[in-house]
C-alpha cells in the first residue's frame, strides 16, 4: 500500500521517517516526497576516456570514479553521456517501510532517463546514489537543489 499525504506527514512528524534538509510545502506532494540534487557528482575522468573500450565489473576504472562539485551555472550531460549525482537529502526509513525512485516527468520531458527506477530495501539509510543518461539528441543542464526524483513510500509486511 502507497502511503498518502497524512500517512506520510504523520511519520516523518514522529521521527520513524527522517529526511534532512526537509521542507514540507516544497516537498511533500499527495503520495509521494519530492528529493533534489545534491553538489556532489561522480564520472570517469576526462582524460582516461579515450582509453576506455568496454566496463568490465572485474576493470579497475570501475574504482577511480572522481568526485566533483555542481557549480552555481549547473553541469551540461552530453547526448549519450551519463552522470553518478547524490540526493541532497539524507533519508532513514523503518523496517517496514520500503521506497519506490521515479524520476520526476519534467526530467523525462528533457530526455534524462534515471537509470536506476525502482525500489530501495525496507531500513534504508543514506543519500540516494542516482544515474541519470541523457538520451536526449541536445545536452541537458542540471543545476544543485533541482527536484530530481520523488519517492513513494510503501509498508511492507
Amino acid at each position: 500500500m502507497i502511503l498518502k499525504y497524512q500517512q506520510i506527514k504523520e511519520l516523518i512528524r514522529i521521527g520513524s521517517i527522517k529526511i534532512d534538509p526537509f521542507d514540507e510545502e516544497l516537498q511533500l506532494q499527495p503520495s509521494s516526497i519530492d528529493l533534489r540534487t545534491s553538489d556532489r557528482f561522480y564520472r570517469y575522468p576526462k582524460e582516461i576516456e579515450p582509453e576506455l573500450q568496454i566496463l568490465d565489473p572485474k576493470n579497475p576504472y570501475l574504482n577511480i570514479l572522481e568526485k566533483d562539485f555542481i557549480s552555481e551555472q549547473g553541469i551540461v550531460i552530453e547526448p549519450a553521456k551519463f552522470l553518478i549525482i547524490e540526493t541532497l537529502e539524507y533519508i532513514s526509513v523503518p523496517e517496514n517501510i520500503t521506497v519506490f525512485l521515479q524520476p520526476k516527468f519534467r526530467l523525462a520531458r528533457m530526455g534524462l532517463s534515471l537509470i536506476n527506477a525502482g525500489w530501495l530495501e525496507h531500513g534504508y539509510e543514506g543519500n540516494i546514489t542516482l544515474c541519470l543518461q541523457n538520451v536526449n539528441d541536445f545536452p541537458v543542464r542540471i543545476f544543485k537543489n533541482m527536484p530530481v526524483v520523488h519517492i513513494f513510500l510503501s509498508k511492507t509486511e
